[in-house]
C-alpha cells in the first residue's frame, strides 16, 4: 500500500495598524493596535499520487481573487492541483478588511491597502508551499466530540412565527438557549433528512422558541509514524464575535487563537481551526475574559476528543472533488430603487445607510447575472471528509449535509474559497431576520448547497 504523507506550516498575516477592519459596519476608523497576531495554518496531504491542501487564515473571509492568486502560485511550485486546494477563513470580526466591503463608509474604503492584500496572498501561498516541502510519513484518525454549551442560535422565533434577532443574550439565557438547541441537535440522526429546528416556547426566554445548535466538533488527528502528535484539525460552528468596546479597534484572531493555544498546551501539537456552519450560531459569552472562556472550552473539548481516538491508519484513501455552482438570487431591488433608498437615509454613516450601501452594491453586482457563481469543494482522508461551502451558512444546512454524508466524520467548512454572503434556509427567509436580509442568496440556495455538497461527498466513496 502507498504511504500517506502530511505537511503542516504556519505564516504571519498580521496587517499594519490603521488598516480598515472587517466584521462590523459601525467602526469609523482603522485599527488602533494589535492585541494578538493573525496567522494562516496550512495542511498538505498526499497518498498514491493524490495531493490536496487546506489553508485557513485569520480573516473575516476570502475573495475569489485572493483564492485564484494562491492557487496559481501553489500549483506552479507543487504537485497540488488548483481544484484540490481549499482556502478558508476563521471569520474573526477583529481582522482586516481584504476588500472594499460595501458596508464600509467611503473614507474607510481608502484604508484597505492593496499592498497588504498582495502580501497576504503571497504569504498564504508560501505557507502552503512550505507545508508541501515539510510533508512526512504520517497516520491519521478521526472522531466527533462535543463542545457543549459554548454557542446558541441567535434566531429564536416568536409566537407570530417571525425571528426575534438575538445577537447577544445574558449568559444565563444564552445557556438555556444552548441547552435547548443541543437537545434538538441530538435528534438529527445520521442517515436522516432534517430534524427539529425550534424548541417549545421557553419561559426563561420570554416565551421565545430557541433554534437548533450544532455543538459537534469533528476532529482529524494526525501523528507521525512513531505516534508523535503532529497536528489536529477541528471544525466548530460559532461566530468569532467575542469582544467589546475596550478592544473594538484591536486586531485579534478572537477565540480560535485561545482554542489553538489550549490544544497545543495539552496535546503538544498545533491545531487548525475551521469554521463550521455558524451563520446563526454565536458564543454564549461575549465580554470580559470571554475569549479565554470560549476558546479554552473549545480547545479542551478538542483535546479530549484527540485522546478518545484510539486507532490511526497509515494508509487512508485521499480524494478530492470540486463543483462550480450558481446559487439562486432572492428578489433584489433595482439599482434605481436601491439608490433612492440610500439617498433617503438621514445619517450617511449610520447602520441603515450601511445596509443601503450594501443593497445598492448587491443590486449593481447582480444586475445582469443569473445568480451567485461560486464553488463547492470536498476532501476525503480515510473515513473523514471535509466539504467547503462558500458563504456564511446556517446550522441547519450543515446538519443536513452531515446527516446524508457517507463518511463517519464530516466537517462542513464555511467561508471556503469565496465569501458569498449568508446562505439561509428557505424557512429562515419566511421568518425574516438579519441573515436573509443581508444576503443576495434566495430561499432555493439551501437545497442547492445541500444537494451539491452531498453529491460531492458521495462521489469520493
Amino acid at each position: 500500500m502507498p504511504r500517506f504523507y502530511v505537511g503542516f506550516a504556519t505564516g504571519d498575516i498580521t496587517p499594519p495598524v490603521g488598516v480598515a477592519m472587517a466584521g462590523y459596519g459601525n467602526r469609523d476608523h482603522g485599527a488602533e493596535s494589535v492585541e494578538t497576531s493573525l496567522s494562516v495554518k496550512a495542511m498538505v496531504v498526499e497518498s498514491d499520487g493524490a495531493a490536496a491542501a487546506l489553508a485557513v487564515a485569520d480573516l473575516v473571509g476570502v475573495s475569489t481573487d485572493i483564492v485564484d492568486g494562491i492557487r496559481q502560485a501553489v500549483s506552479g511550485q507543487t504537485e497540488i492541483p488548483s481544484d484540490a486546494l481549499m482556502v478558508c477563513a476563521t471569520h474573526t470580526h477583529w481582522g482586516p478588511a481584504v476588500g472594499e466591503y460595501d458596508y464600509l463608509p467611503t473614507h474607510l474604503k481608502a484604508c484597505v491597502p492593496s499592498q497588504y492584500i498582495e502580501s497576504l496572498t503571497q504569504t498564504i501561498a508560501e505557507t502552503v508551499i512550505e507545508a508541501w516541502e515539510q510533508r512526512a510519513v504520517a497516520a491519521v484518525g478521526w472522531g466527533t466530540g462535543l463542545a457543549d454549551g459554548i454557542s446558541f442560535n441567535r434566531r429564536p422565533v416568536g409566537a407570530d412565527g417571525k425571528t426575534v434577532q438575538s445577537f447577544e443574550l445574558p449568559p444565563d439565557q444564552a445557556m438555556i438557549a444552548a441547552a435547548a438547541g443541543r437537545e434538538m441537535q441530538q435528534a438529527w440522526r445520521k442517515g436522516g433528512c432534517g430534524g427539529p429546528r425550534l424548541s417549545p416556547p421557553l419561559a426563561d426566554l420570554d416565551g421565545l422558541r430557541a433554534g437548533v445548535t450544532d455543538p459537534q466538533i469533528p476532529l482529524l488527528k494526525v501523528q507521525s509514524a512513531d505516534g508523535t502528535p503532529l497536528m489536529g484539525l477541528v471544525n466548530f460552528a460559532c461566530h468569532p464575535v467575542v469582544g467589546g468596546d475596550d478592544n473594538f479597534y484591536s486586531i485579534s484572531p478572537d477565540y480560535p487563537y485561545q482554542a489553538r493555544q489550549s490544544f497545543e498546551a495539552v496535546v503538544g501539537a498545533p491545531l487548525i481551526f475551521t469554521l463550521g456552519c455558524a451563520g446563526d450560531q454565536v458564543p454564549a459569552w461575549r465580554r470580559g475574559d470571554s475569549r479565554v472562556r470560549v476558546g479554552r472550552s473549545l480547545g479542551g473539548a478538542a483535546s479530549r476528543q484527540w485522546y478518545q481516538i484510539e486507532h490511526c491508519t497509515a494508509e487512508p484513501q485521499v480524494a478530492t472533488a470540486r463543483q462550480e455552482i450558481t446559487l439562486a438570487l432572492k428578489d433584489l431591488p433595482s439599482i434605481a430603487e436601491a439608490r433612492e433608498a440610500l439617498s433617503a437615509c438621514d445619517d450617511p454613516d449610520g447602520p441603515e445607510a450601511g445596509h443601503q450601501r450594501h443593497q445598492l452594491a448587491t443590486a449593481e453586482k447582480y444586475a445582469n447575472r443569473a445568480g451567485i457563481e461560486t464553488e463547492i469543494t470536498a476532501l476525503r482522508i480515510g473515513d473523514w471528509a471535509a466539504v467547503g461551502v462558500p458563504g456564511e451558512v446556517l446550522a441547519e444546512i450543515g446538519l443536513q449535509i452531515k446527516q446524508q454524508s457517507p463518511f463517519s466524520v464530516t466537517a462542513v467548512i464555511s467561508l471556503a474559497n469565496d465569501s458569498a454572503g449568508y446562505i439561509s434556509t428557505a424557512q429562515a427567509h419566511r421568518e425574516g431576520g438579519y441573515e436573509p436580509k443581508w444576503s443576495p442568496a434566495g430561499p432555493e440556495a439551501e437545497r442547492q448547497v445541500v444537494d451539491a455538497a452531498v453529491a460531492l461527498l458521495r462521489s469520493l466513496v
